[in-house]
């Protein structure tokens, strides 16, 4: 990794930002501009050096992960005040302010022989330069993408009636594990059938539903059609009457893994048994939104953009009041990083740039009945979107 080419930019931001150096507590900026990778940390960039402070829990570890830093394991573990003596002589120091409690705030000051006036919020300098991923980042994120993947197609030979979310989220978790997985990129989000509605929902111990339109009587010939007097159909137990709203069949997976510190980030429905005209049209209006999203993906246009390109197919469709989030966000040393991929983000800074790697991941969620999302990993290119997730979006039926 680039960490004194990514130091140099920190530090130009640092010269337009009018301090002398910039203290950085956020475990993700940390690991960015040294790779020190462990739980507790303070970096201070200065104009000449760059000094990283950890206890004595990550003596060995930093000697072996932080690279253009050097590293102080204060003797009683206090590294405010050791940060701060470090910057005794210097006058303006900035503080990425978002992950600064008030509590640390004033041990810095306690220890520090500046005054107060000198602090300055350095709130959102480093995560823009954390937006453009350098080769070295998009080559982990797409092996973290990839692992993901591989893990779905095994999980889903356990995906059937009467498992429990809980169960299929455990065996999923454990073929992210057994494929090299470090850890999970956030809590796995499974659902079946009404449970799909939530947008992050929690798995729980309810058996996924049955299958649906089961074939009563059917029978195909040999190039897959219906026989004459044999069509398949609904048994009467489990068809929508007016008024009355049906559970879908649907089961959401969205999950993603870590590797080497960086985020994947995928979700994929799968159906149980034969879909009805409902499901399959809620399908594929979800999965139309979300290619006209990709397409929109280009350098220069802003997340509104692309997510206007998804919002305005669920509309045409009718679905567009069940699509109640962002269509997608960065993803890299965390789940949730810059760009925005949202209606809000209209602004200059909101602008796509080449290098970025962004989800797409519009989604339908009904009341009552499930919800239905797809989503990819794509990468930012000079000719647009190129999508990093090789999992089929086709709809799969069980």
């Amino acid at each position: 990794m680039q960490y004194r080419k990514r130091q140099a930019r920190a530090r130009q931001r640092m010269e337009r930002g009018g301090v002398e150096a910039l203290l950085i507590s956020h475990l993700p900026n940390v690991r960015y501009l040294c790779g020190f990778s462990g739980s507790n940390a303070l970096l201070l960039l200065a104009p000449t050096q760059t000094i990283l402070f950890t206890d004595g829990r990550y003596r060995e570890q930093a000697r072996t992960e932080v690279m253009g830093a050097s590293v102080v394991v204060p003797p009683k573990g206090d590294l405010w005040k050791a940060a701060a003596a470090k910057a005794a002589k210097l006058k303006r120091v900035g503080l990425d302010s978002d992950h600064v409690t008030v509590t640390q705030r004033s041990r810095w000051l306690a220890s520090w022989s500046g005054r107060a006036a000198g602090l300055k919020s350095a709130s959102g300098w480093i995560e823009p330069l954390r937006a453009v991923k350098d080769p070295e980042e998009i080559e982990a994120i797409e092996r973290a993408v990839r692992l993901a993947s591989s893990a779905f197609a095994p999980t889903l030979k356990r995906c059937r009636p009467g498992v429990s979310e809980t169960e299929l989220a455990g065996w999923l978790e454990f073929n992210l594990r057994r494929a090299g997985g470090e850890g999970l990129a956030f809590e796995t989000i499974l659902a079946g059938g009404a449970h799909g509605a939530l947008v992050h929902a929690q798995p729980g111990r309810q058996p996924l539903p049955h299958r649906g339109r089961r074939q009563l009587g059917g029978a195909r010939n040999a190039s897959g059609r219906t026989l004459p007097g044999f069509e398949a159909r609904a048994p009467s137990d489990q068809r929508e009457r007016p008024g009355q709203k049906v559970a879908s069949h649907f089961v959401v997976m969205d999950y993603g893994v870590v590797l080497a510190g960086y985020h994947s980030d995928m979700t994929r429905t799968v159906h149980l048994g034969r879909p009805d005209r409902k499901a399959q049209t809620v399908y594929r209006a979800v999965l139309e939104a979300q290619l006209a999203a990709i397409a929109a993906v280009r350098p220069g246009v802003t997340g509104a953009t692309v997510d206007a390109a998804a919002r305005s197919v669920l509309r045409q469709a009718g679905f567009a009041r069940y699509f109640p989030h962002s269509t997608g966000h960065g993803v890299g040393l965390e789940i949730h990083e810059a760009p925005r991929i949202a209606s809000t983000a209209t602004g200059e800074n909101d602008r796509l740039q080449t290098g970025q790697v962004v989800t797409i991941e519009p989604g339908v969620y009904i009341p009552g009945w499930g919800g239905v999302r797809i989503e990819d990993v794509v990468l930012v290119t000079a000719q647009g979107a190129k999508v990093l997730t090789p999992t089929p979006k086709d709809l799969i039926v069980l």
